[in-house]
């Protein structure tokens, strides 16, 4: 998707030069990617409002171009989920290799923004094991960074390291909840299979 991926970057570079509160390529694409496990209904002005962190009103040839794109990377995103060969990859896998940690934060960042548009509906069944899913995308965040929890977790960098490679897999298992209980299998945090 390097096309869409360049485009959605251009479109969206101009608006986080003037707001640093805009959500980047990254992002965007974590908070696709949680409106796609768990859907919420929003207009697209509430879309774009928790996309560029402020009321935008864009011409409709640009707003047309937005919407196109955040389709074409919504449908990407759900594919991903549905398809047993090619699986579901975070947008920022390549900055990953290279030790980007902020790329990850960024992604992290953007799924909770989406999370806390409509926080209970994550927590209608299984709230513990969602809670414990959502762990490690907290924690890789930097979100909560000043909580108790979170400074204790981070002062195992083995820990961090290996909560953060788990996100994928986690990412899984949350879309599995929601969209298909009864092929969920039990998650084991800590423990990779």
């Amino acid at each position: 998707m390097p096309n869409t991926r360049a485009s959605l970057e251009a479109f969206l570079q101009p608006f986080s030069e003037k707001n640093e509160g805009t959500l980047d390529y990254h992002g965007l694409h974590g908070f696709l990617t949680a409106l796609t496990i768990c859907p919420t209904d929003l207009t697209e002005h509430e879309r774009n409002e928790s996309v560029f962190d402020q009321k935008v009103d864009l011409p409709s040839e640009q707003a047309k171009e937005l919407n196109r794109l955040i389709q074409k990377v919504q449908t990407t995103i759900d594919r991903g989920f549905n398809d047993e060969e090619e699986g579901f990859f975070l947008s920022c896998e390549a900055e990953l290799e290279d030790h980007d940690d902020d790329a990850l934060a960024n992604w992290c960042t953007g799924f909770m923004v989406a999370h806390f548009l409509n926080e209970d509906a994550w927590f209608v069944s299984n709230e513990q094991e969602v809670c414990e899913l959502l762990l490690p995308i907290m924690l890789a965040s930097g979100l909560f960074d000043d909580e108790q929890e979170f400074k204790d977790i981070r002062k195992n960098e083995e820990l961090v390291e290996d909560m953060c490679s788990q996100i994928p897999e986690v990412l899984m298992e949350l879309y599995l909840v929601f969209n298909a209980p009864e092929e969920k299998k039990p998650f084991k945090p800590g423990k990779r299979r």
